[in-house]
C-alpha cells in the first residue's frame, strides 16, 4: 500500500497472532518457537509493515512483551522509520498484550497509559497513546485506544455482553480524557472480536465515533478474517467525527486470511498471522 504523504496520517490495526519470542516463560499453547522460527516471524512482520506503507501508528494485538517489539523495529526493513515500541504488561493468562509501534521520524508519543476496567472486565486493558503527528500543515494530536476484546470461542451470543461492556469501558475512558481536553480527537481500534453492526460496535458509535467502513457509503467493505470459508471483519477502526471528515482511504492488506500456512522457508509477509491488517489514512490540508 502507498505510504502516507506529508499532510497525511496513517493508522493500522494488526493482530499479529502469537508474537512470542523463543525464551521462557512461554505458555503451553502455541509451542515455543525455535530461534529460526522466531527470526522468521520478525522478518515476516517487518515485510508486512513495509507492505502496509510503513504506517505512522501500528496498533498490534497478541504481543508477548516489549522485547519482541524492540527486536522487530531494528529489523533491516524497518530501521529507517525509527519506529518506537510501546507496551504495558497486562494480566492475560496467555501472556498476550496490546501494543504499538509509532514512527519516530513522523510523530512523538506524549502519553502512554493502560486503563484496566473494573471487576476484571478485560485481561487486556485498552492501551492509550497520545500522539503528536508532525505534518507539513502543522502538528495534530490524536488519542488512540488499542483493544483486544474477549474471544468468540464460547459463541457469539454468550460472549457478546462482555464485549459490549468492554466497548462501554472505552467510552468511559474517552469521557475522562475529554474532561481535560474537550477537543480531543479519538481513534478506537483493534481486534474487537465482533462483527460490524453488532452491539459492541454500536456502543462505540453511540458515543459519537464513526466506523471507517462508513466511508464506503454502503458499498462492499474489506474483510480481515476468513472462518469456515466466510469472509468476516473482526478488526476495526472507529474515529471521531473530525477525523472521519478527513478520511482519505481505508484498505485491508490481504496477506494472511486468503492464504494457507506458509512453508518453513517463506520469508515474505504472506501468512504471518491469521488476520489481515486494516489501514486508514487521513489528510490534513
Amino acid at each position: 500500500l502507498a505510504a502516507a504523504g506529508p499532510n497525511q496520517l496513517s493508522i493500522a490495526t494488526f493482530n499479529v497472532e502469537n508474537f512470542f519470542d523463543n525464551r521462557d516463560p512461554h505458555p503451553s499453547d502455541p509451542p515455543r518457537p525455535t530461534k529460526a522460527e522466531y527470526a522468521l516471524k520478525l522478518n515476516k512482520l517487518a515485510e508486512a509493515i513495509v507492505a502496509l506503507g510503513a504506517p505512522d501508528i501500528v496498533g498490534m494485538q497478541e504481543v508477548e512483551n516489549i522485547e519482541v517489539l524492540e527486536a522487530l523495529v531494528v529489523q533491516e526493513q524497518l530501521a529507517a522509520y525509527n519506529y518506537v515500541p510501546y507496551l504495558i504488561e497486562g494480566p492475560d493468562g496467555r501472556g498476550i498484550d496490546v501494543a504499538y509501534i509509532v514512527r519516530g521520524d513522523r510523530a512523538d508519543v506524549e502519553r502512554v497509559e493502560a486503563f484496566p476496567a473494573p471487576d476484571g472486565l478485560t485481561s487486556r486493558p485498552p492501551l492509550l497513546v497520545q500522539v503528536a503527528a508532525h505534518l507539513e500543515s502543522g502538528d495534530q494530536t490524536i488519542y488512540v485506544l488499542n483493544n483486544h476484546f474477549s474471544s468468540l470461542a464460547s459463541g457469539e451470543a454468550a460472549t457478546e455482553p462482555r464485549r459490549t461492556a468492554q466497548a462501554a469501558w472505552n467510552t468511559t475512558v474517552m469521557e475522562q480524557i475529554q474532561a481535560d481536553d474537550p477537543e480531543a480527537q479519538f481513534v478506537v481500534m483493534g481486534d474487537l472480536n465482533s462483527f460490524w453492526h453488532t452491539r459492541p460496535l454500536d456502543t462505540l458509535e453511540a458515543a459519537g465515533l464513526h466506523h471507517v467502513y462508513d466511508w464506503f457509503g454502503g458499498g462492499p467493505v474489506p474483510y480481515t478474517y476468513i472462518f469456515q470459508g466466510k469472509t468476516q471483519t473482526l478488526d476495526h477502526i472507529l474515529v471521531s467525527e473530525g477525523l472521519f471528515d478527513r478520511l482519505e482511504t481505508v484498505q485491508a492488506l490481504h496477506i494472511d486470511a486468503d492464504y494457507p500456512l506458509p512453508t518453513p522457508d517463506d520469508a515474505t509477509a504472506r501468512r504471518v498471522s491469521d488476520h489481515d491488517p486494516l489501514l486508514a489514512v487521513f489528510t490534513f490540508e
